[in-house]
């Protein structure tokens, strides 16, 4: 085989696994039972080598894709590899066992050719609710991992194709909505066995021994690809910190320091600095923290590379443990999202002179989120009493870059959720959203505008509801920030009873809210900072945002 033949053969079996990683999600998708993972897409797809390394994965949510390969290894240090056998599902959602936060399910199916283990097929998906005192599981006042819902440590929910009832009661018996479980739970395993389907079809088109060939190409040419574009950054030390909301256990901010070191052919995100861990449910998993670090580095250096993971390769992530980034069990974890955000935005900054052309001000990070749940009163009576939930993220601004506005009303970094549409929120339970609106303004000025943020009210269809109301970038020392002279964007916020007698705003954390009939809350993300000069704003984008209403 000729050289270029065989770099055809690597390049196109890439993409025949992105391909299968691709039909994997389509498969969860159609399946599911939670608008959170059919409308919202809070769930993500891979494929594995037998030797644990991720060979492709579909395009979702980069915060659950970067975290997969950290749970597979905690996953197979207590259940080796040599113990899995055809047919087998493995679960975990251990926050201190390489996975995330505990609504987001991973699942693991091996997949095997000739009595050998030839790759490992993975989904995970953000489950509405795993237990826990909140409707939707998580509370950013929990003090302990004990406190945030089921813990399940890597054990076998299917056991050669065989279902563990045992463990299916028992998720039954504990959360607030077990038919959605089961039915997303059931939906990951079909995402795992359509990957194993189409693994097998590429085995037998290749032969056992040519598919592991191939698959080491791949991640071979990941790591090249990556150490290779590392030369385009000049070799030194970035530095930048980035401050969060705290408001649980402290008044004082949370805060971000990463010192970012390129070399040669490797780079070192270092989080020396950082905050200490703290008692509140802010804390974030070390899979999470690297995760995030990971995506920032290679949507700087090498998003157009190979989707795996050769590229980690030549990435190295110093967490100081016992830091809120790499926090000890068993610190509460539930709302690790605000800082996993915040990693990403941290290592981008740092690089944002150094790869001006590749970068982009700072993006809404706020994350806004409302959570409800609680009976439908507004059934007849004598009806079966239904228990809903509801949890709904908004969009915000992104960053201007050097040749692009940013974009308006989109989840940024470890997101990449989609908004639920106002019928979808109806069709759940009692809350109404009365509007769903872009926010004039909010985005930073700049030679490239940064995007805006997004404004949503919503109105309480019924009392005795439990409600929450998370979000963070409320202030000017943590709203998005500008680059290379472009202006912050306007912060987030939210608000009970907007222009209504009995208005006021509502802490960044609002905890268990107990709102009645016909109270409005209002929730609002973050503007996009500003990329350039204001001055240097072409004349004729400065009129089309006056006559489009953008300011």
């Amino acid at each position: 085989m000729s050289g270029v033949e065989a770099i055809l053969d690597r390049d196109v079996f890439q993409f025949q696994l992105g391909a299968v990683a691709e039909e994997m999600s389509a498969a969860i998708r159609r399946s599911a039972f939670s608008p959170i993972i059919w409308d919202m897409l809070d769930y993500s797809c891979a494929v594995f080598s037998a030797q644990g390394e991720m060979l492709a994965q579909a395009e979702t949510i980069p915060a659950q894709l970067g975290v997969m390969g950290y749970a597979l290894e905690g996953v197979t240090r207590e259940l080796p590899l040599e113990t899995w056998r055809p047919g087998d599902v493995i679960i975990c959602n251990d926050p201190y066992r390489g996975c995330t936060h505990t609504p987001d399910i991973v699942l693991f199916s091996p997949v095997f050719a000739q009595d050998r283990l030839i790759a490992v097929t993975a989904t995970i998906a953000h489950h509405v609710d795993i237990g826990g005192k909140l409707p939707s599981t998580t509370a950013p006042d929990n003090l302990e991992v004990f406190a945030e819902g089921l813990l399940f440590p890597p054990m076998k929910l299917l056991d050669g194709g065989v279902r563990n009832e045992t463990i299916f009661r028992f998720i039954e018996g504990n959360v607030r909505n077990p038919r959605a479980c089961i039915g997303d739970l059931s939906a990951q395993v079909a995402g795992c066995r359509t990957g194993e389907r189409r693994v097998l079809e590429l085995a037998d088109r290749y032969g056992v021994a040519r598919f592991a060939e191939l698959a080491a190409e791949c991640l071979d040419y990941g790591e090249r690809y990556l150490r290779n574009a590392l030369a385009a950054i000049p070799r030194r030390e970035y530095r930048s910190e980035v401050l969060i909301e705290d408001d649980v256990s402290a008044r004082d901010p949370l805060r971000i320091v990463a010192s970012v070191r390129v070399d040669e052919d490797s780079i070192t995100v270092d989080f020396a600095g950082s905050d200490a861990q703290r008692a509140n449910a802010l804390n974030c998993p070390l899979s999470s923290t690297c995760s995030m670090a990971l995506y920032a580095v290679r949507a700087l250096v090498a998003s157009d590379g190979p989707r795996n993971e050769g590229g980690n390769r030549a990435v190295r992530i110093p967490v100081p443990e016992g830091s809120f980034l790499n926090p000890l069990r068993p610190a509460a974890v539930g709302n690790r999202h605000f800082a996993q955000q915040a990693v990403a935005d941290a290592v981008l900054k740092a690089l944002v002179d150094a790869m001006p052309e590749r970068s982009a001000a700072g993006c809404q990070i706020s994350f806004p989120a409302l959570r409800a749940g609680g009976f439908d009163t507004r059934q007849s009576a004598g009806g079966a009493r239904r228990y809903f939930i509801l949890h709904d993220i908004i969009g915000g601004g992104m960053g201007g870059s050097s040749n692009a506005d940013g974009l308006d009303a989109v989840d940024t970094h470890g997101g990449n959720c989609g908004v639920l549409s106002a019928e979808i929120v109806e069709s759940l339970g009692p809350v109404r959203v009365l509007r769903s609106e872009l926010v004039q303004g909010s985005g930073g000025t700049g030679r490239h505008r940064g995007g805006l943020a997004m404004r949503r009210d919503y109105e309480m269809l019924a009392d005795d509801l439990i409600v929450s109301v998370f979000l963070q970038q409320a202030g000017a020392a943590t709203a998005p920030w500008g680059a290379q002279g472009g202006g912050a964007g306007a912060p987030a916020g939210a608000v009970m009873n907007p222009g209504r007698t009995g208005e006021f705003a509502l802490s960044t954390k609002a905890i268990g809210l107990k709102p009645r009939k016909g109270d409005v809350i209002r929730v609002q993300s973050a503007g996009g900072g500003g990329w350039g000069a204001a001055a240097d704003r072409d004349r004729g984008l400065v009129d089309r945002d006056i006559r489009e209403s953008y300011v």
